[in-house]
Protein backbone atom coordinates (compact mmCIF):
# COMPACT_ATOMS: atom_id res chain seq x y z
CA UNK A 1 0.00 0.00 0.00
CA UNK A 2 2.55 2.64 0.77
CA UNK A 3 4.89 1.73 -2.29
CA UNK A 4 1.94 2.38 -4.46
CA UNK A 5 0.98 5.41 -2.88
CA UNK A 6 5.07 6.63 -3.06
CA UNK A 7 4.78 5.70 -7.01
CA UNK A 8 1.25 8.00 -7.29
CA UNK A 9 3.54 10.61 -5.67
CA UNK A 10 6.71 10.64 -7.71
CA UNK A 11 4.34 10.09 -11.26
CA UNK A 12 2.45 13.40 -9.69
CA UNK A 13 5.50 15.07 -9.23
CA UNK A 14 7.10 14.19 -12.45
CA UNK A 15 3.52 15.38 -14.35
CA UNK A 16 3.96 18.21 -12.64
CA UNK A 17 7.41 19.10 -13.68
CA UNK A 18 6.97 18.84 -17.16
CA UNK A 19 4.16 20.92 -17.30
CA UNK A 20 6.11 23.37 -15.40
CA UNK A 21 9.25 22.83 -17.98
CA UNK A 22 6.90 23.23 -20.64
CA UNK A 23 5.75 26.34 -19.39
CA UNK A 24 9.21 27.80 -20.02
CA UNK A 25 11.21 29.50 -22.45
CA UNK A 26 13.20 26.78 -24.71
CA UNK A 27 14.66 25.92 -27.52
CA UNK A 28 11.68 25.94 -30.49
CA UNK A 29 11.21 23.28 -32.89
CA UNK A 30 10.11 23.01 -36.12
CA UNK A 31 9.61 24.35 -39.79
CA UNK A 32 6.46 26.39 -40.76
CA UNK A 33 5.19 27.51 -43.93
CA UNK A 34 3.18 30.79 -43.26
CA UNK A 35 0.67 31.20 -46.54
CA UNK A 36 -0.93 35.23 -46.85
CA UNK A 37 -3.79 35.18 -48.52
CA UNK A 38 -6.30 38.38 -49.40
CA UNK A 39 -9.98 36.42 -49.20
CA UNK A 40 -12.95 37.73 -51.39
CA UNK A 41 -15.00 34.81 -50.59
CA UNK A 42 -14.24 33.19 -47.53
CA UNK A 43 -17.06 29.85 -47.74
CA UNK A 44 -15.73 29.56 -50.89
CA UNK A 45 -11.80 29.41 -50.52
CA UNK A 46 -12.91 27.06 -47.15
CA UNK A 47 -14.86 24.63 -49.55
CA UNK A 48 -11.42 24.78 -51.82
CA UNK A 49 -9.49 23.65 -48.64
CA UNK A 50 -12.33 20.96 -47.30
CA UNK A 51 -12.04 19.74 -50.88
CA UNK A 52 -8.33 18.71 -50.56
CA UNK A 53 -8.35 18.05 -47.26
CA UNK A 54 -11.11 14.99 -48.29
CA UNK A 55 -8.64 13.83 -51.14
CA UNK A 56 -5.94 11.09 -51.36
CA UNK A 57 -3.18 13.16 -52.36
CA UNK A 58 -3.97 15.37 -48.57
CA UNK A 59 -4.20 11.55 -46.74
CA UNK A 60 -0.30 10.94 -48.71
CA UNK A 61 0.85 14.25 -47.95
CA UNK A 62 -0.29 14.29 -44.05
CA UNK A 63 0.69 10.65 -43.59
CA UNK A 64 4.01 10.69 -45.30
CA UNK A 65 5.22 14.35 -43.82
CA UNK A 66 3.58 14.62 -40.82
CA UNK A 67 2.31 18.23 -42.09
CA UNK A 68 0.08 20.02 -39.50
CA UNK A 69 -1.98 22.92 -41.19
CA UNK A 70 -4.30 25.49 -39.62
CA UNK A 71 -6.65 28.31 -40.93
CA UNK A 72 -6.62 31.46 -39.29
CA UNK A 73 -8.26 34.82 -40.13
CA UNK A 74 -5.97 38.04 -39.92
CA UNK A 75 -6.64 41.66 -38.71
CA UNK A 76 -4.26 44.58 -39.00
CA UNK A 77 -2.56 43.71 -41.97
CA UNK A 78 -3.18 43.37 -45.88
CA UNK A 79 -4.33 40.03 -46.00
CA UNK A 80 -7.18 38.78 -44.45
CA UNK A 81 -6.14 34.95 -43.68
CA UNK A 82 -2.94 32.50 -43.45
CA UNK A 83 -2.87 28.71 -43.80
CA UNK A 84 -0.05 27.93 -41.26
CA UNK A 85 2.08 24.41 -42.37
CA UNK A 86 4.02 23.31 -39.75
CA UNK A 87 6.82 20.51 -39.81
CA UNK A 88 8.96 18.66 -37.88
CA UNK A 89 11.98 19.49 -39.54
CA UNK A 90 13.65 20.45 -43.36
CA UNK A 91 13.34 16.73 -44.61
CA UNK A 92 9.51 16.52 -43.60
CA UNK A 93 9.29 19.94 -45.50
CA UNK A 94 10.95 18.39 -48.78
CA UNK A 95 9.10 15.58 -49.20
CA UNK A 96 5.85 17.69 -48.58
CA UNK A 97 6.66 19.99 -50.76
CA UNK A 98 7.24 17.41 -53.73
CA UNK A 99 4.15 15.62 -52.66
CA UNK A 100 1.85 18.47 -52.81
CA UNK A 101 3.19 19.76 -55.85
CA UNK A 102 2.73 16.29 -58.05
CA UNK A 103 -0.93 15.32 -57.82
CA UNK A 104 -4.02 16.91 -59.27
CA UNK A 105 -5.55 17.84 -56.21
CA UNK A 106 -3.60 20.53 -55.29
CA UNK A 107 -3.40 22.35 -58.69
CA UNK A 108 -7.58 22.31 -57.91
CA UNK A 109 -7.14 23.96 -55.10
CA UNK A 110 -4.80 26.79 -56.28
CA UNK A 111 -7.23 27.11 -59.00
CA UNK A 112 -10.04 27.91 -56.49
CA UNK A 113 -7.72 30.07 -54.44
CA UNK A 114 -7.27 32.09 -57.24
CA UNK A 115 -10.96 32.19 -58.04
CA UNK A 116 -11.96 33.38 -54.14
CA UNK A 117 -8.51 35.55 -53.28
CA UNK A 118 -6.57 38.28 -54.72
CA UNK A 119 -3.75 36.28 -56.32
CA UNK A 120 -1.73 39.38 -56.74
CA UNK A 121 -1.83 40.09 -53.01
CA UNK A 122 -0.56 36.52 -52.34
CA UNK A 123 3.01 36.65 -49.92
CA UNK A 124 4.47 33.80 -48.14
CA UNK A 125 7.57 33.17 -45.87
CA UNK A 126 9.33 30.50 -44.54
CA UNK A 127 10.30 30.35 -40.37
CA UNK A 128 11.84 28.35 -37.88
CA UNK A 129 11.00 28.46 -34.52
CA UNK A 130 13.79 29.69 -32.65
CA UNK A 131 12.36 29.79 -29.11
CA UNK A 132 8.97 28.71 -27.40
CA UNK A 133 7.16 28.33 -24.42
CA UNK A 134 4.06 26.84 -23.48
CA UNK A 135 2.03 24.66 -26.32
CA UNK A 136 1.05 26.92 -29.57
CA UNK A 137 -1.47 24.53 -30.30
CA UNK A 138 -3.47 24.61 -27.71
CA UNK A 139 -4.43 28.50 -28.22
CA UNK A 140 -6.39 30.04 -31.09
CA UNK A 141 -6.09 33.34 -30.63
CA UNK A 142 -2.68 35.25 -31.36
CA UNK A 143 -0.94 38.46 -31.23
CA UNK A 144 1.88 38.13 -33.74
CA UNK A 145 4.53 40.92 -34.37
CA UNK A 146 6.60 41.16 -37.06
CA UNK A 147 9.85 42.55 -36.56
CA UNK A 148 12.94 43.73 -38.50
CA UNK A 149 16.54 42.94 -36.32
CA UNK A 150 19.65 44.63 -37.78
CA UNK A 151 22.09 42.33 -39.20
CA UNK A 152 24.33 40.51 -36.60
CA UNK A 153 21.90 41.38 -33.97
CA UNK A 154 20.00 38.65 -33.18
CA UNK A 155 21.68 37.23 -30.20
CA UNK A 156 21.31 40.76 -28.34
CA UNK A 157 17.77 41.01 -29.36
CA UNK A 158 17.04 36.96 -27.98
CA UNK A 159 19.17 37.64 -24.94
CA UNK A 160 16.96 41.08 -24.20
CA UNK A 161 13.64 39.04 -25.46
CA UNK A 162 14.50 36.21 -22.83
CA UNK A 163 14.64 39.00 -19.93
CA UNK A 164 11.86 40.44 -20.77
CA UNK A 165 10.02 36.98 -20.37
CA UNK A 166 11.53 36.13 -17.40
CA UNK A 167 9.47 38.27 -15.80
CA UNK A 168 6.33 38.16 -17.65
CA UNK A 169 6.22 34.16 -18.12
CA UNK A 170 2.59 33.49 -16.88
CA UNK A 171 1.00 35.99 -19.21
CA UNK A 172 0.13 34.26 -22.18
CA UNK A 173 -0.60 30.70 -22.76
CA UNK A 174 1.93 30.25 -25.16
CA UNK A 175 5.00 32.51 -27.10
CA UNK A 176 8.04 32.43 -28.60
CA UNK A 177 10.17 33.45 -31.63
CA UNK A 178 9.96 32.85 -35.31
CA UNK A 179 13.27 33.38 -37.30
CA UNK A 180 12.36 34.29 -40.86
CA UNK A 181 14.70 31.97 -42.94
CA UNK A 182 13.00 32.59 -46.43
CA UNK A 183 11.27 35.56 -47.59
CA UNK A 184 12.80 37.46 -44.85
CA UNK A 185 13.09 40.92 -47.84
CA UNK A 186 10.85 42.93 -44.91
CA UNK A 187 10.44 41.11 -41.94
CA UNK A 188 13.29 39.14 -40.06
CA UNK A 189 11.70 37.53 -37.15
CA UNK A 190 7.86 37.16 -35.99
CA UNK A 191 7.07 36.47 -32.47
CA UNK A 192 3.94 35.26 -31.46
CA UNK A 193 1.89 35.29 -28.11
CA UNK A 194 -1.27 32.50 -27.73
CA UNK A 195 -4.63 32.78 -25.51
CA UNK A 196 -7.68 31.17 -25.60
CA UNK A 197 -9.47 34.72 -26.19
CA UNK A 198 -9.20 38.36 -27.43
CA UNK A 199 -9.91 39.52 -24.25
CA UNK A 200 -7.34 37.26 -22.38
CA UNK A 201 -5.06 38.23 -25.12
CA UNK A 202 -5.26 41.94 -24.99
CA UNK A 203 -5.30 41.84 -20.74
CA UNK A 204 -1.89 40.26 -21.25
CA UNK A 205 -0.63 42.41 -23.63
CA UNK A 206 -1.58 45.36 -21.94
CA UNK A 207 0.20 44.29 -18.38
CA UNK A 208 3.18 43.39 -19.96
CA UNK A 209 3.38 46.74 -22.44
CA UNK A 210 3.00 48.68 -19.05
CA UNK A 211 5.47 46.72 -17.06
CA UNK A 212 8.73 48.18 -16.05
CA UNK A 213 10.86 44.76 -17.46
CA UNK A 214 9.03 45.89 -21.13
CA UNK A 215 10.02 49.42 -20.33
CA UNK A 216 13.69 47.99 -19.86
CA UNK A 217 13.03 45.78 -23.02
CA UNK A 218 12.73 48.53 -25.36
CA UNK A 219 15.75 50.19 -24.19
CA UNK A 220 17.88 47.47 -24.99
CA UNK A 221 16.07 46.39 -28.46
CA UNK A 222 14.99 49.57 -29.60
CA UNK A 223 18.19 50.33 -31.41
CA UNK A 224 18.13 47.18 -33.16
CA UNK A 225 15.23 46.08 -34.12
CA UNK A 226 11.99 47.76 -36.04
CA UNK A 227 8.28 47.08 -35.74
CA UNK A 228 7.13 46.23 -39.22
CA UNK A 229 3.74 45.33 -38.17
CA UNK A 230 1.36 43.66 -35.16
CA UNK A 231 -1.61 41.58 -36.32
CA UNK A 232 -4.49 39.45 -34.72
CA UNK A 233 -4.77 36.09 -35.62
CA UNK A 234 -8.11 33.69 -35.05
CA UNK A 235 -7.69 30.03 -35.41
CA UNK A 236 -10.81 28.89 -38.35
CA UNK A 237 -9.85 25.88 -38.26
CA UNK A 238 -7.03 22.67 -37.87
CA UNK A 239 -6.46 20.00 -39.95
CA UNK A 240 -4.16 17.62 -38.31
CA UNK A 241 -1.57 14.84 -39.30
CA UNK A 242 -3.47 12.62 -36.95
CA UNK A 243 -6.68 12.00 -37.47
Amino acid sequence: MTKNILITILLSFFSFSALADESKLRPGSGVYEFHFFNVTNPAGFVNAIETFDASSCAKNWRDESGANVGLYSRMGGGHSHIILVAYEDYEKMELGQNIFASCSASSEMNVAFSKTAVSEDYYNYVTELVLEAGDWRLNNVFSNIEIKVKTGNEQSYVQAYKQLTNSTADSFGSYGINRVVYGNKYVSHMLYNGANSIKELNDALNDVYASNEFKSFNRKAGNIRKLVNSTLAQLVKAYPAER
